[in-house]
């Protein structure tokens, strides 16, 4: 064992160069691997993206205008609460689609669920009628910025001033309502209110309503929608692009592969003479197999582990929708587990491919067999 941990030192030493650019290969395909799993939960699912900005609420109660949302700030687990908002419920009408939403009354842009706007602008208290959708309800009506809404039945009109993407559950024709924000005056005859509760657990969720079921009665809980539910559904909407983007992911990796694999089995050929010369000093095939494993796999598992710290302390920062990307991932529930697996696999692709290559590089005789010298040709008797 300590000639083996010499010869490998002594390696390392006169082959700095070639080390140095396999930990730097290998941190580089790690990291590549990381933010790929970073960018295809970004892409395939856009609604953890808006919960993450918009410091979405895990719990939204639909309750009577008498229940008192100060005890549930109260409640242990609970980080923050929106509202409570009066809602009432309408129909909206424009270009002939009609469609079932809830009017929520707000003065100010809320801090825990706050709505994303993607067109347009906030809604002003000075205009009593200039309300905001929800994206998924506008692309249902075709309402863009400017846009007047109908209350069909009433003399009133709605305008549209913005649009906003939101994390709670999505409109959905018949089952769901959409959602329209809109300054208090708008709602004047609210049928109900509606709180957000943010946790410090998401995992606490049914706990959470449970206890909010028991403080404010049975009786003054109307709805009650949870993160999950929104999650779900929106997932959904993705699961094609998922798994498109998933093959490709798998393709990457194997390209990735077979680059680790071309790279270390020519590096091995480049050591043919310097194994000849250790079989002829008494190295056995084995020693010769873990010799070239141990390096390797040193070399990978530095580069391994230099990348996902990286990637952890400095991937959200990087500029645009990378950075973004990063963050979100880091907020996901499995951001620890794909961490430690991806690194981990890598590591272990890299040890397999080397043990193949190892093996190979064992069999090679101590000594260089000579070319047989090519028979001279007889002369003419």
């Amino acid at each position: 064992m300590r000639a083996t941990l010499r010869w490998a030192h002594s390696d390392l030493r006169t082959h700095r160069g070639e080390a140095l650019f396999l930990v730097l290969a290998t941190a580089g395909i790690v990291a590549s691997l990381l933010l790929a799993t970073a960018l295809f939960g970004y892409a395939t699912n856009p609604w953890q993206r808006v919960f993450a900005q918009a410091r979405g609420a895990h719990v939204w109660l639909h309750t009577d205008r008498a229940a008192d949302a100060g005890e549930l700030a109260a409640l242990g687990g609970v980080e923050a609460v929106a509202g409570p908002y009066p809602t009432a419920s309408a129909t909206v009408a424009v270009r002939g689609t009609r469609a079932s939403v809830e009017l929520r009354g707000t003065a100010e842009r809320p801090e825990v669920g706050r709505p994303l706007l993607t067109a347009g602008h906030w809604i002003d208290p000075a205009d009593p009628d200039g309300v905001v959708l929800e994206s998924r309800l506008a692309r249902a009506l075709l309402a863009q910025p400017g846009d007047t809404l109908a209350l069909p039945g009433t003399p009133r009109t709605l305008t549209v001033l913005g649009i906003a993407d939101s994390p709670e559950r999505r409109y959905r024709p018949g089952e769901q309502p959409g959602l329209v924000w809109a300054p208090p005056a708008a709602v004047p005859d609210p049928g109900g209110q509606v709180i957000g509760l943010r946790l410090t657990d998401p995992g606490e969720t049914d706990y959470a309503v449970q206890r909010a079921v028991t403080v404010l009665g049975a009786g003054a809980i109307g709805q009650v929608s949870t993160w999950e539910q929104a999650r779900a559904e929106a997932q959904g909407d993705n699961r094609l692009l998922g798994q498109v983007l998933g093959l490709f992911g798998l393709g990457a990796l194997l390209a990735a592969g077979l680059a680790v694999h071309g790279a270390i089995g020519t590096r091995i050929r480049g050591h043919l003479r310097d194994i000849s010369v250790l079989k002829a000093i008494g190295f056995t095939p084995g020693q010769v197999v873990r010799v070239f494993l141990l390096l390797h796999l040193a070399y990978a598992l530095l580069g391994a582990v230099a990348a996902a710290a990286l990637t952890q302390a400095f991937g959200s920062r990087f500029p645009g929708r990378l950075g973004d990307a990063v963050g979100v991932w880091q907020g996901l529930p499995g951001h620890t587990v794909a961490l430690v697996a991806v690194p981990a696999c890598a590591v272990l692709f890299i040890g397999a491919t080397t043990g193949l290559a190892a093996w190979r590089a064992g069999r090679v005789p101590p000594v260089p067999v000579p070319r047989p010298a090519a028979a001279r040709g007889g002369g003419l008797s």
